[in-house]
């Protein structure tokens, strides 16, 4: 996790902050912002730089069999 603090100041409020969640992912990607509390956010970003290999191998081969299930399917 990733903590940044002293931010602007919230208009009648405390400082804004924000809590990074990092995850295993296959790209950089942010998956979520929320703000539990007025000024203060929570984000979940998604990298490989969190994987193990073995991680990211079978993560590649979910998406890799799940693009392969959708080739066969024709829209309307």
């Amino acid at each position: 996790m990733m903590h940044f603090s002293n931010g602007d100041k919230c208009w009648n409020g405390p400082d804004r902050s924000l809590k990074v969640r990092l995850r295993c992912g296959l790209s950089n990607e942010l998956n979520g912002v929320d703000e539990p509390s007025r000024c203060e956010y929570v984000a979940v970003l998604s990298t490989p730089a969190m994987c193990v290999e073995e991680k990211l191998k079978e993560l590649q081969q979910k998406l890799d069999a799940a693009s392969s299930d959708l080739s066969g399917h024709d829209e309307l």
